[in-house]
């Protein structure tokens, strides 16, 4: 009996009709934390950013006092005062979102907007704001990546 001919009765070795069927794996897509924020972003947003920024502003620098007040200090503050907005503004909820449950940890980056308020009222220098500016933009990745803060 030829090779040939004995392959030609048998089913193929991997496939779907074949003796190892082919399992194709899923991958899932993550969508990136900006294509998320443009997607479901509202006009409310943009109100709340808009008029949270000049608040959380003038919060940031009476608890300063003196010790930002140069413009090195303004321009820390005024960078401070757009991520705190921006950090309360994402609890608003998206175009398509679902109200889901909130958990204790997930308040965590909201409370840490008093706490560089907190920690600029004790600034004696720049590296005070330097360093609240860091909570911040930590506290606004935690906010955005999703990353949980319960687990």
């Amino acid at each position: 009996m030829p090779v040939d001919a004995r392959r030609a009765d048998q089913p193929p070795l991997f496939g779907p009709g074949g003796r190892i069927p082919a399992v194709q794996a899923v991958t899932l897509t993550r969508p990136s934390i900006i294509g998320t924020l443009r997607a479901g972003w509202l006009p409310r947003h943009w109100v709340a950013l808009v008029v949270l920024s000049p608040l959380v502003f003038l919060g940031y620098s009476a608890a300063s006092g003196t010790a930002l007040a140069n413009p090195l200090g303004d321009v820390l503050v005024g960078a401070m005062a757009v991520i705190a907005a921006l950090i309360l503004t994402t609890y608003l909820p998206l175009r398509g979102a679902t109200k889901g449950a909130m958990a204790s940890c997930a308040l965590m980056p909201a409370l840490l907007v008093p706490g560089a308020g907190i920690l600029l009222h004790q600034a004696t220098g720049p590296l005070s704001g330097g360093l609240g500016l860091a909570i911040l933009s930590l506290a606004l990745w935690q906010r955005l990546s999703g990353a949980s803060a319960c687990a």
